[in-house]
């Protein structure tokens, strides 16, 4: 017979990889939608300028949430700060940065993307990468808020410092991919 607490964590586990697997596909679904509104409606002039600056908004929204849970992770690594300092921080910028993700997909749709163009395509490949990252990051934060908050990065198993290095890299990778090739869309119209 199982223990009631073994229970308990495999039920919580399930329930996780459940969640996780729901933001997948809403990230997916999302982003589909966002792709298929912006190349089969024609926004009215008008809706051009609030949906720039909604986008440049949520630009700054979730790559600031990104930097600051990277260099707040990087601070840890470098033992500057306790994991309990970064998960903190965590807690306050997840949500901005799941905005930031938010207004992307919705303003963006009204900016209709020119998905002929390679640039644009891989934009929209690196904004998806930035939203499945932070899905799977979900999973990280969970194997990490099973340790002690004053656990130094360096006593960590090392799958586990390098699943926190590649989903920072990968988070810091996708989030200036978009920008950039963002900036350099905006700046050649």
């Amino acid at each position: 017979m199982i223990p009631p607490t073994q229970r308990r964590l495999a039920e919580r586990r399930r329930v996780a990889r459940h969640r996780r697997a729901l933001g997948y596909w809403g990230v997916l679904l999302a982003m589909l939608l966002s792709l298929w509104v912006g190349t089969t409606v024609v926004p009215p002039a008008w809706l051009h300028t609030p949906a720039l600056f909604g986008h440049l908004a949520s630009v700054i929204a979730g790559l600031g949430a990104a930097v600051l849970l990277e260099l707040s992770g990087l601070l840890w690594m470098l033992r500057r700060a306790a994991l309990d300092d970064l998960r903190r921080v965590e807690r306050i910028v997840s949500t901005l940065a799941w905005l930031g993700i938010a207004g992307l997909l919705a303003t963006g749709a009204f900016l209709q993307p020119d998905l002929g163009e390679p640039l644009t395509a891989i934009k929209m490949v690196a904004v998806l990468i930035a939203a499945m990252n932070g899905v799977g990051m979900t999973r990280l934060t969970d194997e990490l808020a099973r340790l002690p908050g004053g656990v130094r990065f360096s006593a960590l198993p090392r799958r586990l410092q390098a699943w926190c290095v590649w989903s920072a890299v990968v988070s810091q990778s996708a989030w200036w991919t978009a920008v950039l090739i963002g900036m350099l869309n905006t700046a050649s119209r």
